[in-house]
């Protein structure tokens, strides 16, 4: 018998006949060396997921943020000289950095059947930029406003002091009314509509070839005195559905 020992040396001829075959993997890597690897990777993983997590969670509260705010500055809006909440929608991402800054750069606000001298402005546009906030929700001032407004044709029909049947596009500046007259007789004449000041002119310039006086067709103003948050009518054109003015303003305080 031998006096060697018998065990199994460290470097043995693996299951392949390969010496090393215990000592690095099935990759030819050190097996200490595989184990670390895996554990870093897992650890990436981890991290990744839990990043993913927290990602997804801030924007959640900033959604949510954004939508109690829009109520919040769509109260105020009504307070400047609109009959009913208008719907609000503050743009940009991330909110959150907005409230902390106490500005917002781009405001939409929607409004519809807003009535306005003897007009019903059926729609109204407009986009809010360079709001800076004093007051939480409360006041503040919007730095400008740009935005249209639609005056349907029924509507421009009812504040006419003649009953217009029908009013129909000619150009940007130019309809075609059909006017009853007597109740009995009805006639088409072509009407200019022009912008002077904070009011929208209707000229009659053309009759069928009789004087438009003869016919008890005058000229007739529509004034818009009070647009809300200080709008100001910046100009007017005829459109497919009725008349479409540009609003404007600058510097407009709200709230107290």
């Amino acid at each position: 018998m031998s006096d060697y020992p018998t065990q199994r040396l460290p470097f043995q001829p693996g299951p392949d006949g390969d010496p090393y075959a215990d000592y690095y993997g099935d990759h030819g890597a050190p097996r200490g060396r595989g184990r670390r690897r895996s554990r870093g990777r897992r650890a990436l993983i981890i991290f990744l997921v839990t990043l993913a997590v927290l990602v997804g969670l801030f924007v959640i509260a900033d959604r949510v943020a954004v939508r109690f705010a829009d109520n919040e500055f769509a109260t105020q809006i009504q307070k400047q000289g609109f009959s009913s909440k208008p719907q609000v929608s503050i743009e940009g991402f991330p909110f959150l950095t907005q409230v902390a800054a106490k500005q917002f750069n781009d405001v939409k606000i929607t409004a519809n059947n807003e009535r306005v001298g003897p007009v019903t402005v059926d729609s109204i546009n407009a986009t809010l930029g360079n709001i800076k906030l004093t007051s939480g929700w409360t006041s503040g001032t919007v730095g400008s406003i740009n935005g249209t407004g639609l005056i349907t044709f029924g509507s421009l029909s009812k504040a006419s002091p003649v009953s217009i049947g029908n009013i129909t596009k000619v150009s940007n500046n130019e309809a075609k009314l059909t006017v009853t007259l007597g109740g009995l007789v009805s006639t088409s004449a072509v009407a200019k509509v022009t912008r002077v000041g904070d009011r929208i002119d209707v000229n009659v310039i053309s009759a069928g070839g009789i004087p438009a006086s003869q016919l008890g067709l005058g000229n007739f103003s529509i004034p818009l005195p009070n647009l809300p948050m200080g709008m100001t009518l910046q100009s007017v054109s005829v459109t497919d559905q009725g008349l479409l003015v540009t609003i404007t303003g600058h510097n407009v305080a709200f709230g107290g």
